[in-house]
């Protein structure tokens, strides 16, 4: 028995202490992976905020879209690496991250063109501006022109809208802070909407739209919003995640921000368009979802300035 004992604490004891402590290191690894994919998902969502926030009114420029179909190959080249170069200097002096030097930077300006790029993409797409039946050389023109503002918004979005970890607690005026943040959230979206509602270019968007379209742009600029508010860790983004309350959560607050940003977008229509929901309610659907889009993105910055 005394000889077990002893092998015991000879063999087993040390065994289990050096399973504990690898235990203990995986754990420790999983955290840090687990973090390290948050952080990289809020940079990411950063980018595209601020991306959304500069770029998202070109989108809806026609003159954008024909001038970007007068460019040969030399100057799509030339216009994507300026707009590179810019990035570079962004990046260089503020950065998606904490990390410092022309490496870094690099990366976040390649980040940048990238965000750019697939947002070009998918808002050029959603808006029915580039469809299956467009050449690719139009298309890829088209996406080359949109990209450079959008990945210059991506490349300023931390130092112009980094999270502010100092934030006061007003969680004992809840009621109150609800209602400024509603009130901020319309300005926002009237800012950007009664800008680009009076443009021909949100009819002919709407007139291209088929139902699965408008959905489609209705659950993108749900995302988009609910990404800026709480993903993208812009300012005041620790106190928004500990708020209580049916609307301060991540899906009270995103459907709450988009119904301000669809009643914000019927009104700017109704005025701007001259149109009524009847007899047919469709083209005032249309209309409304299209122009909700930046609506959304000017309601969520509304949010962030509270």
């Amino acid at each position: 028995m005394t000889f077990l004992i002893q092998w015991r604490q000879r063999n087993l004891i040390p065994i289990l202490r050096h399973a504990q402590s690898a235990r203990k290191r995986v754990q420790r690894g999983v955290a840090q992976s687990e973090q390290a994919w948050q952080d990289e998902a809020r940079d990411i969502m950063r980018g595209i905020g601020g991306a959304a926030i500069i770029g998202v009114p070109l989108v809806y420029t026609r003159e954008v879209w024909e001038i970007a179909t007068t460019f040969g190959r030399q100057e799509i080249f030339l216009l994507v690496f300026w707009g590179s170069l810019v990035c570079f200097g962004f990046s260089l002096f503020s950065g998606f991250r904490k990390d410092s030097g022309v490496a870094a930077a690099a990366k976040d300006a390649v980040e940048s063109i990238a965000i750019g790029v697939l947002l070009a993409i998918a808002l050029l797409f959603l808006l029915g501006v580039v469809d299956m039946q467009t050449s690719l050389v139009e298309a890829v023109s088209r996406v080359a022109v949109e990209t450079v503002p959008l990945a210059m918004g991506a490349s300023v979005a931390n130092t112009q809208f980094g999270s502010d970890d100092n934030s006061e607690d007003d969680s004992g005026e809840s009621n109150d802070s609800a209602l400024r943040e509603a009130g901020f959230a319309a300005a926002g979206a009237l800012i950007f909407a009664a800008s680009i509602a009076p443009t021909e270019e949100v009819a002919l968007i709407a007139e291209r739209l088929n139902p699965l379209g408008i959905a489609g742009i209705a659950l993108f600029s749900l995302l988009l919003t609910c990404g800026m508010i709480f993903v993208a860790d812009f300012t005041g983004g620790d106190k928004r995640r500990g708020a209580k309350g049916v609307l301060q959560s991540p899906l009270g607050e995103t459907v709450l921000a988009y119904a301000i940003a669809l009643i914000v977008a019927f009104v700017c229509v109704a005025y701007f368009h001259a149109l009524s929901p009847l007899p047919n309610p469709y083209p005032m659907i249309a209309l409304t979802v299209v122009l909700a889009l930046p609506a959304s993105v000017g309601g969520a910055v509304g949010r962030l300035i509270v």
